[in-house]
């Protein structure tokens, strides 16, 4: 690998990670996962199951909510890691010289999504000449294109047929991002924001796209957005930046619960916001033994588990 396309990969995974800007070498993101019990407003049972240092990031439970994928760069390329929370063992799903990220497990249970970069643009890092997401099995093969859509930097599946998707600006620098609704049957495109953040979500009725609009860059909201609505439904504001904090720095993903409230994390603590209008996110639990801030964030479907990516410090 030369220099300028190791700097290029690493840049790319501080993107989809959610990891500040760093030099050369890749960021020491961690994944860990843990007990969470929302009666009690406790975090516990806490277990780091990527440890050493190394870039692991973008968890997602599977639908039985036993395991959880997620991407690792310890073989010099990004790919997907299978850990199974009763044996505590960890399975490579995949072994390929691409970079594959955003692995999320199917609702059937049949494999899994992904983002895949053979070919990397020089601006954003992005798969530059083949539709971006794709379908796996759990034989780690790629079997077909989810959408025949090029340029998509994350997705969340809403239903079967439905995937929302972050667009990448294809001019350098202009970062005229979108995220949007795709139809798998019609190809359709439903704009929810020209201002997305990174993070996409389903509500927990499942009709629903979840998402970050950041148009006022002062006020990010958390919205929500159908294929038939005229427009976006403004759910709740994102935490704002604390005092002295960088912009990088700021709360920008989200986790969906099952009872329709969500969660968001400032450093090590989470803060949830309870589902009802006109609230806002407020203090849940501290979670420790991390070492660093925690980025992305999953929710097992039962809603008593966590899996937490963290960038951990110098």
């Amino acid at each position: 690998m030369t220099f300028s396309v190791r700097r290029l990969a690493t840049a790319l995974t501080l993107l989809l990670a959610g990891a500040a800007s760093a030099a050369d070498a890749p960021p020491d993101i961690a994944v860990f996962v843990a007990r969470l019990d929302l009666e009690a407003a406790t975090v516990s049972e806490v277990r780091d199951i990527t440890p050493g240092k190394g870039s692991s990031f973008q968890p997602a439970f599977t639908p039985d909510g036993k395991a959880v994928v997620y991407t690792s760069g310890r073989t010099g390329s990004n790919n997907v890691y299978r850990y199974d929370l009763a044996q505590g063992t960890t399975t490579a799903v995949t072994a390929t010289t691409e970079n594959l990220y955003s692995p999320t497990p199917l609702a059937d249970s049949s494999g899994f999504s992904a983002i895949r970069v053979v070919t990397a643009d020089p601006a954003y890092g992005i798969e530059m000449n083949l539709p971006s997401l794709w379908l796996f099995g759990w034989d780690g093969k790629p079997a077909a294109p989810v959408v025949p859509v090029k340029r998509i930097g994350y997705h969340a599946w809403i239903t079967p047929d439905l995937v929302a998707a972050f667009l990448v600006d294809d001019v350098p620098d202009r970062n005229a991002h979108r995220a949007v609704l795709i139809s798998r049957t019609t190809g359709r495109q439903t704009l929810l924001t020209d201002k997305p953040g990174r993070s996409l979500g389903r509500t927990a009725d499942g009709k629903r796209a979840l998402f970050v609009d950041q148009t006022d860059p002062a006020h990010w909201v958390i919205a929500a957005m159908g294929a038939g609505d005229a427009k976006p439904q403004v759910l709740v504001e994102t935490p704002a930046p604390a005092a002295g904090e960088k912009e990088s720095q700021r709360s920008a993903y989200f986790a969906a619960l099952p009872d329709g409230s969500l969660l968001m994390a400032h450093g090590a603590r989470l803060l949830r916001w309870d589902g009802q209008p006109g609230g806002s996110f407020r203090p849940l639990a501290d979670v420790p033994g991390l070492g660093g801030a925690i980025r992305t964030l999953a929710v097992s479907p039962d809603g008593k588990r966590l899996a937490l990516s963290v960038l951990r410090q110098p």
